[in-house]
C-alpha cells in the first residue's frame, strides 16, 4: 500500500513539474515576443519624434507658411506693411 502511495505521489509531482515547465517556456516566449515589440515601438517613436522635430523647426514652419501663402512669415508681413503704406 505504501508503494502505491509513493508511486502516485511521484507521478503527481512529475505531472506538476511538466505543467510548470510548459508554462515557463510559454511565458519566456511571450517575454521575448513582447521585448521585440517594445524595441519596434521605440524605433517607431524615435522616428516620429525626429519627424516632428523636422516639421516644427522654425525654418520649416516659415517655409510651409510661405508655401501656403498664410502671411505668417516675416517677409510676407513686411511686404503687406509696405503695400498698405503705399496705398495710404
Amino acid at each position: 500500500m505504501r508503494l502505491a502511495i509513493v508511486i502516485v505521489s511521484v507521478t503527481a509531482i512529475a505531472v506538476g513539474l511538466v505543467h510548470l515547465r510548459r508554462t515557463e517556456i510559454a511565458t519566456r516566449h511571450r517575454i521575448r515576443r513582447l521585448s521585440a515589440e517594445q524595441i519596434r515601438l521605440r524605433r517607431a517613436l524615435w522616428d516620429q519624434q525626429v519627424r516632428l522635430g523636422e516639421l516644427t523647426a522654425p525654418a520649416r514652419v516659415q517655409q510651409r507658411a510661405e508655401e501656403m501663402a498664410l502671411g505668417l512669415s516675416h517677409k510676407s508681413a513686411q511686404v503687406e506693411r509696405s503695400a498698405g503704406a503705399a496705398q495710404q
